[in-house]
């Protein structure tokens, strides 16, 4: 026996099975692979997955095990027998593994794809088609492959996960082209491989599970036609071809499989060659090409489209196919005189058959009524512009077109957002007179023009157009916010243009409509025009919304190109088929399924279980016996369900929307079983959507809306963007949304700095740049000729001697040169045309770049922007897959029609389709779909549109009907040869009452039945009858008017009737606000009807008030509370509140139980308007469901057949008349007959009749009223005295019986003699008072004290302040950290309890800050800051003499005055020193012998300003003469002898003794003073800055510098506040330039390195006429790119400003000195005015020069890090740093001198470093090589002793050289290595400038060291603690307030003086 041999029927082998057998064919068990099901692809990966759930381990083991295999690398070893079978093992492990992967977590199933889309993954499929297929001989290799390998990897390829997904898309076509092959080698082997095994499928073991292999058929072609998408070439492809039409061979062949399958297969295999099909056209169109067409055969009535006509095609956007149709019309559209193509109704005579041109006929009416509109009033527009006489006589035509024109139009700036995309700025000129701002804005705000979103164009009169959107920044005024946000941030609108602000022009910010490269080029050329000037005109289209049809256009055109339309042969057949039955429309494919049946239980209600499919149908009768449905309901459900295409008709009333909320619960009951996804609902109306998913919500269906614009507070949670939002993202998605997202700002970043580039391209600094770089010779004519040395030859002006060049020139009519010509000769010698035809070509060089450059990023900036959002949207798609219902409106659909076209939902119902065109309806059908349901009414209204002439109902429009929907095509076909399908209609209404339903009936209806109760409806309250037409003949307004504009119509005699009868039926009381509606067919009529019932009020009962009123009828009375009168809840509201207000369009699907119509129409021709038509009718006539009433002229509608009808059915019941019946419900036997408004106030002014009423009011009295409703007769106040008793006394009742009672006896009892439980006693109380005494609070006031914080405070006796809530008002006074004290009330600090202080929080101080500023008299007057150094003083300056003011503020550096005369004078002595210097002269201490105008003498001092008579001794008021004026002696201005001690009177009006305010003026420090304590001389030496401050009123602080005596006083002190000012100023505007320069220097380093462009195309800015060290700066900016260090240029100019303003010269005590001795040359004074020069303080200068060369540092060092990249393309450049070197060295020597190490050091590194970028400059441009080593060398030796100075001060100064030794470490690594970079950061230079600054507060005193640098202490004014001097490390501070020897006290400077020196006067 052979021992090898296996047994008849071996065991498996379970190694075999898990792939590692060793024996191989040696194996006694089988090897033969264990059969798996085979069906369809859904249902075979269903079960497949179901087998292998238990099997799987965690998702994560399995990724890492599938890791693992892709790093094994099959594909290029020479397999051994033994290594085969383990590679077999391993791919069929890789690919079962793969899909087992696809159905764990979705980052895990992506990251799968896409390791599988790199090489390793490929390797594997590439191993399994190139040789694991060919190897494969036997029969069960073969079916292992397929198992294991082939249909693992078709299922992966198919999966939902995959083709769904955006991330994957690249992916899934990689690996779909590396299946496919190079020359299709690869598909061929696969697929030929497939084709082999399917002819033997019936001898595999897989054929027990599916017969004849459809289901791998399926799972083939659904692969193909994935790959045919994967690449647009495959079209063309023959080979796909062949493979589908061999597998359609056998899936025709097939007879055993079921339908559901084959159906799918034959899904795809129609896709397919619908794909193929669009090729083989392609190829025929290339052979056609070039062979002649001859016109003359094509005999049509209509001109057929594009090159199919026969006068060729009428512009540029006329094709044959929509495809290439834009969207929006171009300006040869808009210009051309040809009609365009419009389809007609009839299919034969479209130019394209079958679906295709059926959705070719859609799109070019539905763009014909949209866009069509547009073109014609933008042609209109247009004709206006170009001949103004036709603007005249157009009249109003363009307002017919309702649109608004805006003239002188002009793009004047234009920005580029990442969310928005470009920005345009408009300006154009106001449409309105009013000059007032406010009355712009409100015409602005009320006209609603130009509103965001809404759609404009802007055209020229050459016929260029761009067509543009409102942006949301648009803003009407000033302060008002644009929606639009930018970074994240809201937009500053306060210097925003606007709309309403200039008075001039209006500006609007626009959007482009579509973003297309001629329009973007256009724009931007209109934004910088070089030509010639064009009108231009902003056309806006009022209430057009650009995506109402864009989306819908757009999806139309992607439908047509991917030929993917469901049920194509029913709704465009290619063959005539009358009449369709159920067998021709079919069931859904999902019903088809073997032994699929609908389960029916959700629909019954008593639990019967019924079943219902196509195959076994279910009677109706049965269904409507266990249901609520009615018999036609129960019959629409069951055919609905077996029809792929169902249709169910409702008429009014019928239930529509409740059957088809039955057939969605039917569905989703069902849906696992037929696996149907999510239930895709789509209605017209946002409103129509709502109301069908909120009734799905409220039965618990997990529903998601899309779309932002309902109203529906229920639906809130269900909004996608909401949903999504909280979902979870992959890490892929993350990943390729964070890498898309950098991509567009690098785009969007891209574009906005071109757009700044073209927005300065006509600049002339650009233009002398362009010329200098590209035409030389013009350069030199127009702005001088450089020469050697970079000296330039100048001619004066370059901007006017450019001005002067444009302007001149003859200007001869002799023909100009062409610009070739021009380029050449002399500019000069042009004419004005040549010179002109020349700029304009230099500004097109300049600008087409650019604009190129623009147009190519925007394209990449759109593509990244929607590869993001595919890609952000598949969270959106993951959460549609887990809702049960998606709805949408029919807009929303074709917007995110990418997004659902990848839902895979298989069920689709439109409500209200007979409203919906079939253009929406049609691309509602998305691929997927396998079951439409269309519930709807024909018969009701058609879809709206606005073009006339392609309506039905117009004798123009009807050969077109595009008004017709898909719904109404279908069951009422146009043709005999159109398809006419079946449909079910509902026949059991349940809304009106039959006298109204009799009116549909009798005329559109006959088979509808009443149901329900509708019979049993009540009586309308208030009427005689339920139904009535009110006849009159009152015209129209529009008849009396005579007004042909206006197209809506009002009749005012209707409106009062309408408005009254309104108001009798509220005034019933019986209904709602939801219970009356009134209808009209115009909205004119509703305007009005709505303005006069908002100004009627009536009053009703309101709900909720009357249900809580019962409520607390419930709980009963208080037995204490008096009796009240019963009245119930009334409400006031206006009558517009009270009813609904619509027109007829808008009130399809509402219903109300009265209706009131107004027809509006009645005129003498019998012009009925939008009712002539029955749809309208129906709808109008259906609406009521107890009672309606018409009002219109009946001779107007009587033509009408079905109101010819209607009028027949009124009149034969009596329903019609001129007179209106109303009823009183409590007389119904008076007669009560109304023809007109008035007439209800004559028989029911109340609602009633005019009886009185009979009825008694609550209250017991009798009714004084009219009769009227219970509701009014509720409302009547009873006016009659009160008669009810008060409980405990005998007082009556001062109030009418309607008003409520008091609860309490308020009586005024007076003679009482109560005594309290306090003590005291009280004689006056209320008379409940009285009643009871214990409740009297004692208001005697009484002082206690609060326990805890001790506090006396005066209170009520009633009050307890030992009560825990008792709040303490008085002021805490508890001192503060900061050293105030509280200023808050007790109880906000302090919390007590149990009479304790539990917590005390003073909270933040708020009190004024109140420290003293040393630079002026003023206090701090900021919010207290704590230790922060109080700010510099903001209060204007004081400082002021007889000759002028200071208009600064306070903390700025005064100008002393520069008058060479002083005021101080009088007749016995004069000042000769000039006004800004202490006076020289003695004060005359005489009485001033001058008479005041009382004729009495001055009481003041010889010299000064008279006081006013007020203040004459003699004669002023006791209360002037009862003033202290004496301190000393305590005397009054009375007891004063003003002969010996006269009175000093400063402006502050306050006086006192001249004794006195000399000693406040300490004038013995300044003078000597005589034994009468009189000035006699001035004290020779006088320091300076010995006064402390500015001597002020010691009553009121106010100021004494007017007073002459105290001239030098005051002057001296004034000259050293000054200084002080002058100190502070400059080291404030010090700090703030170094920050500003590091700023720079941050955006320098930040910004991106300048392209290495070439030197012809390199745009630069042409440099300034400079020279020294700017000229360096600039030659370096223009090398670079002209723009990158423009700031950095500007800082510097700015900072040499500076400079200037702190030298020396510009000092106080200099520019006095300077006066002084320019009086003294002059001979003016003979005094001198000197001081020592060498102790002035130069820290402010020196610091300004060393930030000036740190500024070149910074370019510099920037520059030479860019050299070396850009020298290749870039010029040679010499650069000369001799000027920097040497105010380096000026630096040194100056800050040396002065001791200021800092500066010092400064000076030292930044010499070395101009060494370093001399000698790297020096090695590149000397061209002999010793002559450049002996340079550098010098230069090297100059740089390290430089360094060496710069150690040295750094190691003995530490702490005040901070951070300088990295800069010297960066300055040795230049000099070393020629390395070029900042080692010290911004932020490291920030915190030392700081340090700087903190030596100078605001506040505090003043020292200098024994360096005379100054330096501040604390508040007492002495040093606490040793340190040393922050400018030169000498020692200063001290201890115990005592300073360090050499310290003195800078008394007069203490916060700034720093800078001045000793002076001496004499």
């Amino acid at each position: 026996m052979d021992r090898n041999r296996r047994p008849a029927n071996p065991k498996p082998c379970f190694n075999f099975q898990r792939g590692n057998c060793k024996f191989g064919a040696r194996c006694k068990f089988s090897h033969e692979p264990s059969p798996l099901p085979a069906t369809q692809p859904q249902a075979s990966t269903s079960t497949w997955r179901t087998n292998r759930r238990e099997e799987r381990g965690p998702p994560e083991d399995r990724l890492r095990e599938w890791k693992r295999l892709l790093d094994l690398s099959y594909s290029n070893s020479r397999p051994t027998r033994l290594s085969t079978i383990k590679i077999q093992a391993a791919y069929d492990r890789f690919f079962i593994l793969a899909l087992e992967l696809m159905e764990g977590d979705v980052g895990a199933s992506q990251e799968t794809v896409k390791l599988m889309a790199q090489e390793a993954g490929l390797d594997f499929l590439k191993g399994l088609i190139d040789r694991q297929i060919p190897d494969a001989k036997e029969k069960s290799t073969k079916v292992t492959l397929w198992l294991k390998q082939i249909r693992p990897l078709f299922q992966l390829l198919t999966h939902k996960r995959v083709v769904d997904s955006h991330v994957l898309e690249q992916q899934k076509a990689v690996i779909c082209n590396f299946i496919q092959g190079v020359g299709c080698r690869r598909m061929k082997t696969l697929f030929d491989f497939i084709s082999d095994l399917l002819e033997a499928w019936s001898t595999l073991p897989m054929a027990k599970e599916d017969e004849d292999g459809v289901s791998a058929c399926e799972l083939s072609l659904s692969v193909l036609a994935t790959m045919i998408d994967c690449n647009t070439s495959n079209i063309v492809d023959d080979n796909y071809d062949h493979i589908v039409e061999r597998l359609g061979y056998f899936v025709q062949a097939a007879h055993h499989s079921d339908d559901f399958s084959k159906l799918q297969a034959q899904k795809h295999i129609q896709y397919l060659r619908r794909r193929l099909q669009v090729g083989d056209a392609l190829a025929e169109a290339e052979l056609k090409k070039n062979i002649p067409v001859k016109r003359a055969e094509f005999v049509m009535q209509k001109d057929l489209p594009g090159q199919l006509s026969a006068q060729g095609p009428r512009h540029d956007n006329d094709h044959a196919d929509i495809c290439d149709i834009r969207i929006l019309p171009t300006h040869e559209e808009i210009t051309s005189k040809r009609n365009e193509y419009l389809p007609t109704t009839d299919p034969s005579r479209f130019h394209i058959p079958g679906i295709h041109g059926r959705l070719d006929r859609e799109f070019r009416l539905l763009r014909e009524d949209t866009v069509g509109q547009l073109r014609n009033a933008v042609s209109v527009q247009l004709e206006a512009m170009r001949d103004p006489k036709h603007k005249q006589d157009r009249g109003n035509k363009n307002n017919s077109l309702r649109t608004y024109a805006y003239e002188q139009a002009a793009i004047v700036d234009v920005d580029f957002d990442r969310n928005q995309g470009m920005d345009l700025l408009v300006q154009f000129r106001q449409p309105i007179s009013k000059k007032n701002a406010q009355q712009r804005q409100d015409w602005w705000g009320n006209s609603k023009r130009l509103q965001p979103g809404g759609l404009v164009c802007v055209i020229s009169e050459n016929a260029s157009v761009i067509f543009c959107v409102v942006s949301d920044r648009t803003i009407v005024t000033h302060g008002q916010n644009g929606k639009m946000k930018s970074q994240g941030q809201a937009e500053d609108s306060s210097e925003r243009p606007s709309l309403s602000n200039d008075d001039l022009f209006a500006y609007v910010h626009l959007n482009l409509a579509e973003a297309r490269p001629n329009d973007i080029g256009q724009a931007l050329r209109w934004f910088r025009d070089v030509g010639p000037y064009q009108q231009r005109c902003l056309v806006e289209f009022p209430g057009v919304l650009l995506p109402s049809f864009q989306h819908t256009l757009t999806a139309l055109q992607r439908m047509s190109k991917r030929s993917s339309v469901p049920f194509d042969d029913l709704l465009a057949p290619t063959e005539q088929n009358h009449d369709v039955g159920d067998e021709a429309v079919g069931p859904p494919v999902y019903t088809t399924k073997t032994g699929f049946s609908f389960n029916l239980s959700c629909l019954t209600n008593d639990n019967a279980i019924l079943r219902h499919s196509p195959r076994a149908p279910l009677d109706p009768e049965v269904l409507s016996s266990h249901s609520t449905l009615d018999a036609t309901q129960s019959r629409a459900l069951l055919n609905t369900l077996s029809r792929r295409l169902a249709l169910i008709q409702g008429p009014p009333g019928t239930g529509k929307s409740f059957t088809g909320e039955k057939i969605i619960k039917t569905l989703l009951a069902n849906k696992a079983q037929a696996d149907l996804g999510p239930i895709l609902c789509v209605c017209y109306t946002n409103h129509a959507l709502d109301q069908l998913l909120v009734h799905l919500k409220r039965d618990d269906v997990n529903i998601i809306r899309i779309g932002s614009r309902s109203k529906a507070e229920e639906l809130e949670e269900t909004n996608l963007r909401i949903v999504a939002r909280a979902a979870d993202r992959t890490k892929a998605e993350r990943s390729s949304l964070w890498e898309l997202g950098s991509s567009r700002d690098e785009a969007a970043t891209s574009v906005k700095t071109s757009i700044q580039k073209l927005a300065a391209c006509q600049a002339l600094n650009t233009i002398r740049n362009y010329l200098h770089e590209f035409h030389p010779k013009h350069y030199d004519a127009l702005f001088g000729k450089e020469g050697e040395g970079g000296w330039q030859e100048v001619r004066g002006d370059p901007s006017q001697l450019f001005g002067q060049w444009q302007r001149g020139g003859s200007r001869d009519k002799s023909p100009p040169r062409d610009v070739d010509i021009l380029l050449e000769v002399d500019l000069w010698g042009m004419t004005n045309f040549e010179r002109t035809r020349l700029m304009r070509f230099w500004l097109r060089e300049l600008r087409d770049p650019l604009i190129t450059s623009i147009i190519y990023d925007y394209k990449r900036y759109e593509k990244v922007k929607d590869e993001q959002q595919k890609v952000s949207r598949d969270v959106d798609l993951r959460c549609l897959h887990e809702s049960d219902v998606v709805g949408v409106t029919t807009t929303g659909l074709a917007r995110n029609l990418d997004l659902l076209q990848k839902l895979r939902c298989k069920v689709m119902l439109c409500e209200e389709a007979g409203e919906v065109l079939e253009a929406h309806t049609l691309t509602a059908l998305l691929p997927s779909v396998e079951h439409a349901i269309l519930i709807g009414d024909h018969l009701q209204l058609r879809p709206q549109i606005a073009n006339y002439d392609l309506q039905s109902t117009s004798h123009r429009g009807a050969q077109y009907s595009l008004d017709v929907s898909l719904f109404e095509r279908l069951i009422e076909p146009l043709y005999d040869t159109d398809p006419r399908l079946p449909f079910d209609t509902l026949e059991t209404q349940r809304r009106m009452h039959p006298n109204v339903s009799e009116l549909i009936r009798s005329t559109l209806y006959p088979s509808l039945d009443d149901g329900g109760a509708v019979a049993q409806y009540p009586r309308v309250r208030g009427m005689k009858r339920r139904l009535f037409w009110l006849h009159h003949e009152s015209p129209e307004d529009q008849e009396n008017q005579h007004d042909a504009i206006t197209t809506s119509r009002t009749n005012t005699f209707e409106i009062d009737m309408t408005v009254s009868l309104v108001q009798h039926l509220v005034r019933q009381g019986s209904y709602g606000p939801d219970d009356i509606a009134v209808i009209t067919p115009y909205l004119g009529q509703l305007i009005r009807l709505r303005r006069q019932m908002e100004r009627l009020f009536e009053i009703s009962v309101g709900e909720r008030d009357l249900e809580e009123i019962e409520a607390l009828d419930l709980d009963g009375p208080d037995e204490n509370t008096a009796a009240q009168p019963h009245n119930p809840p009334i409400i006031k509201r206006t009558l517009l509140k009270s009813i609904r207000l619509a027109t007829v369009d808008n009130f399809q699907g509402e219903e109300a139980k009265v209706v009131v119509i107004s027809l509006v129409r009645s005129n003498n021709d019998n012009r009925c308007g939008f009712l002539s038509t029955s749809n309208r009718i129906n709808v109008l006539l259906s609406r009521a469901q107890h009672g309606m009433y018409l009002i219109g002229n009946a001779n107007t509608y009587r033509h009408v057949d079905m109101w010819a009808k209607v009028l027949e059915i009124l009149g034969r019941d009596g329903n019609i008349g001129k007179e209106l019946e109303l009823q009183c419900t409590r007389h119904p036997e008076t007669p009560l007959l109304v023809s007109k408004a008035d007439d209800f106030l004559r028989v029911a002014p109340e609602g009633g009749c005019i009886l009185p009423c009979d009825r008694r009011l609550p209250c017991g009295h009798s009714c004084v009223n009219r009769c009227h409703h219970e509701v009014l007769h509720n409302a009547v106040k009873c006016l009659e005295p009160c008669p009810r008793p008060k409980k405990g006394c005998l007082h009556p009742c001062r109030l009418v019986c309607g008003d409520p009672c008091k609860p309490k006896c308020d009586e005024r009892l007076e003679g009482l003699n109560i005594t309290l439980q306090c003590g005291h006693t009280v004689s006056s109380a209320f008379c409940w008072q009285a009643q009871n005494p214990s409740v009297i609070v004692c208001k005697e006031m009484v002082n206690k004290t609060v326990p805890g914080c001790g506090h006396t405070v005066e209170v009520f006796c009633h009050t307890d302040v030992s009560a825990d809530s008792y709040r303490c008002g008085k002021i805490c006074l508890d001192p503060q950290p900061c050293g105030h004290s509280c200023r808050s009330s007790c109880y906000q600090c302090k919390e007590r309890k149990g009479g304790q202080i539990v917590n005390t929080n003073h909270g933040i101080c708020k009190q004024k800050c109140g420290r003293k500023y040393t630079t002026c008299r003023h206090d701090c007057c900021q919010p207290c800051h704590g230790d922060a150094e109080c700010p510099l003083c903001p209060l204007p300056c004081e400082v002021r003499c007889i000759h002028s003011k200071c208009s600064k503020i306070c903390h700025e550096p005064c100008a002393p005055c520069a008058e060479q005369t002083c005021g101080s004078s009088c007749a016995h002595a004069q000042c000769t020193m000039p006004c800004a210097a202490p006076c020289d002269w003695v004060p005359c201490s005489k009485r001033c012998e001058k008479t005041l105008g009382c004729g009495h003498q001055c009481p003041s001092v010889c010299g000064e300003t008279c006081p006013a008579v007020a203040f004459c001794q003699t004669c002023c008021s006791e209360a002037v003469k009862s003033v202290m004026v004496d301190f000393i002696m305590g005397m009054q201005y009375h007891e004063i002898d003003l002969n010996e001690d006269p009175c000093i009177f400063p402006d502050c009006g306050h006086f006192m003794t001249k004794a006195n305010m000399d000693g406040i003026m300490d004038m013995k420090a300044h003078y000597e003073i005589s034994a009468e304590e009189n000035p006699t001389a001035i004290i020779n030496a006088s320091q300076p800055f010995s006064m402390d401050e500015v001597k002020v009123c010691p009553t009121c602080r106010g100021s004494l510098r007017n007073i002459a005596r105290y001239g030098r006083i005051v002057r001296r002190a004034m000259l050293d506040e000054a200084t002080k000012k002058f100190i502070a100023w400059s080291q404030t505007k010090y700090s703030v330039l170094a920050n500003s320069l590091l700023d720079i220097h941050e955006r320098i380093s930040k910004t991106p390195s300048p392209q290495a462009l070439s030197q012809n195309t390199r745009p630069a800015k042409l440099r300034k006429f400079s020279t020294g060290r700017m000229k360096q700066l600039q030659l370096i900016q223009d090398w670079v790119d002209g723009v990158r260090y423009n700031d950095a240029i500007k800082f510097w100019n700015q900072l040499n400003r500076f400079i200037g303003e702190v030298r020396k010269e510009e000092q106080p005590f200099q520019r006095v000195h300077d006066f002084v001795q320019h009086a003294s040359r002059q001979r003016k004074t003979h005094g001198t005015f000197a001081f020592d020069e060498t102790i002035i303080q130069n820290k402010g200068h020196l610091q300004a020069c060393s930030l000036s060369l740190k500024c070149d540092i910074i370019v510099i060092s920037d520059f030479m890090s860019l050299r070396e990249k850009l020298l290749a393309v870039r010029p040679k450049l010499k650069l000369d740093f001799s000027v920097q070197m040497k105010d380096c060295e000026t630096l040194v020597g100056r800050a040396k001198m002065s001791k200021h190490p800092r500066q010092e050091a400064e000076a030292h590194i930044y010499f070395a470093q101009f060494c370093a970028f001399s000698r790297t400059l020096a090695r590149a441009e000397e061209e002999s090589v010793d002559k450049a080593e002996a340079g550098t060398d010098k230069l090297k030796k100059q740089a390290e002793g430089h360094l060496a100075a710069a150690r040295e001060l750094v190691g003995k100064y530490s702490s005040q050289t901070r951070g300088l030794m990295a800069e010297i470490e960066a300055a040795e690594k230049m000099i070393r290595d020629g390395v070029f970079y900042d080692t010290v950061s911004p932020d490291e230079m920030r915190a030392v400038y700081q340090a700087m600054a903190m030596g100078f507060l605001g506040t505090g005193h003043w020292y200098n060291c024994q360096n005379g640098h100054p330096f501040t202490v604390g508040e007492c004014g002495m040093p606490m603690e040793r340190a040393q001097c922050p400018e030169c490390g000498a020692p200063v501070g001290g201890t115990n307030h005592i300073p360090v020897q050499g310290v003195q006290r800078a008394d007069d400077i203490d916060d700034l003086a720093r800078e001045v020196g000793r002076m001496e006067i004499h």
